[in-house]
């Protein structure tokens, strides 16, 4: 069982960014200033607000008593809580997955692609799934298609906490019924398309 929440940058005013940044200790709040772009900092931003407002409410606890902590490659966890969570945030979105199991969200505006980096990093099953039955396949479902693929790569990565650096094909993917299927048993691996124009993709354990 998990939670998805999620947060338009955009309707993050001044006063409230403001407001959030100074409720910070000291550490993060130095590791959010050190981002230049104002959108980097308020995505940040957003995930430690829907963290630690959705925590709250779903365990009811105050937000003052919930204490994150950062595992040794960044993965950020909850420290007093049966309760582990994911961030990930693309365009004006910031998103956040709770779960009382291990978890990884990843979250990715839908655009172009490279066919070569996909030539690159994908196998014949992926492949096709982006090119489907017809070699005259919309485009758009292929960058649909394409970032269903990366989404799920990298949620799995954030889900063991090994980021990037675990290798962007720790999971492979089969097809089966025009379904992505993980190579890996003792996971669950699912799409959400809640926000319009992006794909999310969302690891957990099996029950």
């Amino acid at each position: 069982m998990y939670n998805i929440f999620y947060y338009n940058i955009n309707k993050m005013s001044n006063e409230l960014y403001s407001k959030e940044l100074e409720s910070l200790d000291l550490i993060r709040k130095k590791e959010i200033l050190k981002k230049a772009d104002i959108n980097d900092r308020k995505r940040s931003l957003a995930g430690d607000i829907l963290v630690r407002k959705y925590l709250s409410k779903l365990y009811n606890i105050k937000e003052e008593n919930i204490e994150i902590k950062r595992g040794a490659h960044g993965k950020p966890y909850v420290l007093n809580l049966p309760a582990h969570f994911n961030i990930s945030h693309s365009g004006d979105y910031t998103a956040v997955a709770i779960s009382d199991r291990p978890i990884g969200i990843d979250i990715e505006v839908i655009k172009d692609f490279s066919a070569i980096l996909a030539k690159k990093l994908f196998n014949e099953d992926e492949l096709k799934y982006i090119s489907g039955a017809s070699t005259t396949r919309k485009k758009s479902l292929m960058q649909k298609s394409f970032f269903e693929i990366w989404t799920a790569k990298e949620a799995y990565l954030k889900y063991l906490g090994t980021g990037i650096s675990g290798g962007i094909n720790s999971l492979t993917l089969s097809v089966n019924k025009d379904k992505l299927i993980p190579n890996v048993n003792n996971i669950i691996l699912a799409h959400d398309y809640s926000i319009p124009g992006t794909v999310m993709a969302i690891v957990t354990d099996k029950e």
